[in-house]
């Protein structure tokens, strides 16, 4: 079931196409997957675009604006942040006292305007007033919602937007995706550039179009104005370019957005503008969906274009039609009405002329009900299904969600019997179902696809432009919701494979979709709201009755497909949709059902803290740790932290891991007692459960969850906390191997998007680019002093850490010791798609045994970080770095410890075959020859001595041309004689 498999790169289809049951390969199709933006070729990059923002609630170290922000408007603020952009997701709270806004929309675009001036510098940093355009001023009678665009030197800034909501004339929400310092990032705003002929990009862009994404003969539309596209990561925004947009319409093998670089005329990326789904209907429908067994039903023809008499007639939304004379006569049926049109694709030619749309001729007699019956033929069938499930889908969004909703009245395009299988799609125009095969039904005669299509169609129609924004896996979550709540079934897409079982099931019984553990394919993460709605729903109709109960929901599920712009801000849009006073820190009337329904799925405004030492100078049993959880509603019952646990391990302890129970001691805040070690690490994490059975873990690091407490007294064999003297002028050095320059800095961390705001004590410390983040394609070092360990053999680094650096596929971090690598960054092993970056958030101990890899008395540390081309992070910070002796370990004592390879007490000697000096056995590389071993030179070997330790043969002599001994060869000529001829490995 891992199999990916593709038929077409579309933005959101019915299924994920992971299934080798009944995934489609095309005999030829595009290659590009785009369900959100990704990068071509052109754009110079190796790391994917990300798929979903991550989020950051209550930042423990946000900016300085952030504090001018919350002095100016208040404490009771709370705010969600962008990782990679570093601005302020959303923001609400309390409300801002805004007289008029909600009735008079001059007034509240005024006020929008003066809040965004006065926190310019927090919502869009680098930006100007002058950047943002009015994109939306709209009310709804209760809640007004403002819009503007971003632009930079009059170019539209691509998901560049500012938005703010008034509710009871209050400001309550704040909404940002500005993009940061574009002016400042981008000279070319500024400057003269040499762009293409608009012909000659034209052209080149349709060459570049057809070629990549395999769409040899795809129309192309012409290039729009120029735009600024950011190129932005899970963890970072890795440039902005100037393109202008286009379309390419593959028709049923994908319709792309594309963006085109001026100066090149390359496509720089692309996105997809289909989206999926699945359905059936006719006048004598399938219930549901068609399968062995199941019997059928009959539905009105909905506003259906007929003919009586040879008169071109319309029937009513039941079905009704009017004729005269009062006589039989017959009745044209067809699968084309105002509100939708079918369109045959079967049997297609090679100009993609098909089949006419299927018609019926009927005798009708006055007062007569008939009924237009075309399952002998499934081409037939799924014409008229899928027009009847289409109205279906129209009329339930019209009744229940929003009868106002663009696009609603007018006709859509729905075509059927695609000469492909198992999947359905929504193109940005049309709903498109494919046909069926062994594997799957014709999704036209599936109800549930047809919902789920047109719940695509829902999604892009309602989104408040400049507020707003399409996300691929969030339109399949609310489609997937739509259908369930049209059939009152959280399993969705029954009959797919020609089996009662759902394609998808938004309630399973034994867990729930989780963010961010379900975060992956778009149909799959799609499940996480998908599956918080449909709790939502059942919780409110259980607390309201059936009809409140599924009004109100449907309400929350329309403000977030207007406002949100990703799962995790659905969240705060869902509360800003039930607040009822304009103060989101008062609560809202259902907070309590939204939180926890949120909340079960890993969405909650929570975050956490531990505290305990790093290291503890006593052989203790046990200490205490504590344990704080902060951003919970005082309000909620349901989001409430239940328990708290400790998970440790330690090769030590007996047995070797467990868990503790934590006891509570305060709101949210617990107690537990950690075993400890003796003269060891323990590795420990925090794991919180909350009452609806999810739970959080700290450390807050997914390439580093746990964090370590050593354990028993040490001798310190050096120690600096960089307060009083510039390490690098007490022994410290630091280089970079292609740059002279090294970037390693001493002094007071103050800002820097990945980097710690304050040392961890004192206020000076040691980083790798300090306030900011590290170069690309480079490797850099800082080494300590070398550093007499004397006669201990269990020798430890001790510091504090915080380091922000990617997954280690990408950028390397690693800690030496005599040269040996000791420690390095995760690696996830995921090739070019590994994404656990390791990212601190706080100061974290670590305890580094380095006894092993180094021999000899003389120790010297050092952090090094290889970097590639793209994504660089804040790197290394360091502060309180101690180099450490276990004092029961002495070389030399005849008592052989864990670290030791040997102790033979006075008789280790620096000699060959003997147990050496620093407790360590024979061993090539030692410089001592020993039994065995040609010769011995050290561990890179020399000119006359392999690193195997076997003399270098240089061969047989020096003879001349005629056999004579050559006596006036040159040094020089010699020595060149021996490089040619060395060989190492």
């Amino acid at each position: 079931m891992a199999v990916r498999v593709r038929r077409a790169a579309w933005i959101g289809c019915l299924v994920a196409l992971t299934s080798t049951a009944h995934a489609y390969v095309p005999k030829s199709g595009p290659q590009v997957v785009a369900d959100s933006l990704t990068a071509l070729p052109a754009a110079n990059i190796t790391k994917p675009l990300r798929l979903q923002p991550q989020l950051r609630y209550n930042e423990q170290t946000p900016p300085l604006p952030w504090s001018q922000f919350i002095a100016q408007r208040g404490s009771k603020w709370h705010a969600s942040w962008d990782v990679a952009t570093g601005v302020p997701n959303r923001i609400w709270g309390a409300g801002m006292w805004a007289p008029g806004t909600v009735r008079n929309a001059d007034a509240a675009e005024r006020f929008a305007r003066q809040v965004l001036a006065d926190h310019l510098g927090l919502l869009a940093p680098g930006a100007a007033l002058a950047d943002f355009e009015l994109a939306s001023n709209v009310s709804d009678g209760t809640m007004r919602t403002i819009g503007f665009f971003q632009r930079v030197s009059g170019r539209r800034v691509i998901g560049g937007q500012i938005s703010f909501r008034f509710k009871n004339d209050r400001l309550f929400v704040i909404g940002s995706e500005a993009l940061p310092n574009v002016a400042a990032s981008m000279p070319m705003v500024k400057q003269p550039m040499a762009k293409l002929p608009p012909a000659t990009m034209r052209a080149r862009a349709i060459d570049r179009l057809r070629g990549q994404l395999a769409l040899p003969n795809a129309p192309v539309d012409a290039l729009g104005d120029e735009v600024i596209v950011p190129l932005i990561t899970d963890d970072a925004i890795l440039g902005y370019r100037i393109a202008r947009p286009t379309t390419i319409d593959g028709g049923a093998d994908g319709r792309y957005l594309a963006y085109v670089d001026i100066t090149t005329g390359e496509p720089l990326a692309v996105r997809q503008l289909n989206a999926y789904a699945s359905a059936t209907v006719l006048y004598n429908t399938v219930d549901r969906y068609k399968l062995a067994g199941r019997g059928r039903a009959s539905a009105p023809a909905p506003r259906a274009y007929l003919k009586i008499n040879g008169t071109d007639v319309t029937s009513t939304m039941a079905g009704g039609v009017m004729w005269s004379p009062d006589s039989p006569t017959s009745v044209q049926t067809s699968v084309t009405g105002d509100l939708v049109t079918v369109v045959n694709k079967w049997d297609a030619d090679e100009n993609g002329m098909a089949d006419a749309a299927v018609t019926g001729s009927l005798a009708v007699s006055p007062g007569d009900t008939l009924t237009w019956d075309t399952s002998a033929v499934e081409e037939d069938d799924a014409q008229v299904n899928a027009y009847i499930a289409t109205g279906l889908a129209k009329e339930y969004v019209r009744n229940n969600i929003d009868a106002a909703m663009p696009t609603l009245d007018e006709q859509m395009t729905v075509n059927v019997n695609i000469d492909q299988a198992c999947n359905a799609f929504f193109d940005g125009k049309a709903l498109n179902f494919l046909h069926s095969s062994s594997s799957c039904q014709n999704t036209a005669l599936i109800q549930d696809v047809v919902f789920h299509e047109y719940g695509h169609r829902l999604h892009t129609a309602e989104i408040l432009q400049g507020v707003g924004d399409f996300d691929s896996a969030m339109s399949e979550g609310a489609s997937d919701f739509l259908a369930a709540s049209m059939t009152g079934d959280s399993g969705m897409g029954r009959g797919f494979q020609y089996l009662d079982a759902p394609l998808r099931e938004l309630d399973p019984p034994d867990h729930e979709w989780s963010w961010p553990l379900d975060i992956g394919e778009a149909h799959h993460t799609g499940q996480i709201y998908g599956g918080i709605f449909w709790d939502l729903r059942k919780q409110l109709i259980a607390d309201l009755g059936m009809g409140p109960g599924s009004a109100l929901t449907n309400k929350l599920y329309l403000g977030t497909l207007r406002r949100a712009v990703n799962i995790p801000t659905s969240l705060i849009e869902a509360l800003a949709e039930d607040d009822d006073d304009g103060n989101l820190d008062n609560g809202t009337p259902h907070e309590c059902a939204i939180r926890a329904a949120f909340g079960r799925h890993g969405l909650r405004t929570a975050t956490g803290t531990v505290v305990a030492p790093g290291h503890l100078e006593e052989n203790a049993l046990a200490i205490g740790v504590h344990i704080e959880v902060t951003g919970l509603s005082d309000r909620c019952t349901g989001d409430e932290v239940e328990s708290a646990q400790l998970e440790y391990s330690s090769f030590k302890l007996t047995p070797s891991s467990g868990k503790v129970d934590a006891t509570p001691a305060g709101t949210n805040t617990f107690f537990a007692q950690l075993p400890l070690a003796p003269q060891d690490s323990v590795y420990y994490k925090a794991v919180v459960h909350f009452v609806d059975g999810s739970t959080m873990e700290l450390a807050d690091n997914r390439a580093d969850p746990w964090y370590q407490l050593y354990s028993g007294p040490t001798v310190k064999l050096y120690c600096t906390d960089f307060e009083s003297t510039d390490p690098f002028a007490d022994g410290w050095t630091a280089g970079t191997d292609n740059n002279p320059d090294h970037f390693w800095q001493w002094g007071v961390p103050t800002s820097g998007a990945y980097d710690p705001h304050a040392a961890f004590s004192g206020q000076k410390i040691l980083a790798l680019g300090l306030n900011g983040n590290y170069m690309p394609k480079q490797h850099t070092w800082a080494k300590t002093p070398v550093i007499n360990i004397g006669q201990y053999s269990d020798v430890r680094l001790h510091y504090r850490r915080w380091l922000t650096v990617e997954d280690n596929h990408f950028d390397q971090a690693t800690i030496n010791a005599n040269g040996k690598k000791a420690w390095n960054n995760f690696d996830s092993a995921q090739g070019d798609s590994s994404a656990v970056h390791h990212v601190d958030r706080e100061w974290r101990f670590q305890d580094v045994p380095l006894s092993g890899y180094f021999s000899g008395h003389n120790v010297q540390v050092s952090w090094d970080l290889t970097s590639d081309e793209g994504l660089e992070l804040g790197g290394w910070q360091l502060d309180d770095v101690c180099i450490v002796a276990n004092p029961y370990s002495i070389c030399g004592d005849g008592v052989r410890t864990p670290t030791e390879q040997c102790d033979n007490g006075a008789a280790n000697q620096d000699k060959p075959d003997v147990c050496r000096t620093d407790c360590r056995l024979p061993t090539c590389g030692d410089s001592i020859v020993d039994m065995g071993e040609e010769c011995d030179e050290g561990s890179d070997g020399t000119m006359r001595c392999t690193d195997k330790c076997t003399i270098i043969d240089e061969g047989g002599g020096c003879c001349s041309a005629n056999g004579g001994e050559v006596g006036s060869l040159s040094l020089a000529g010699l020595v060149g004689l021996l490089l040619l001829r060395r060989r190492r490995r």
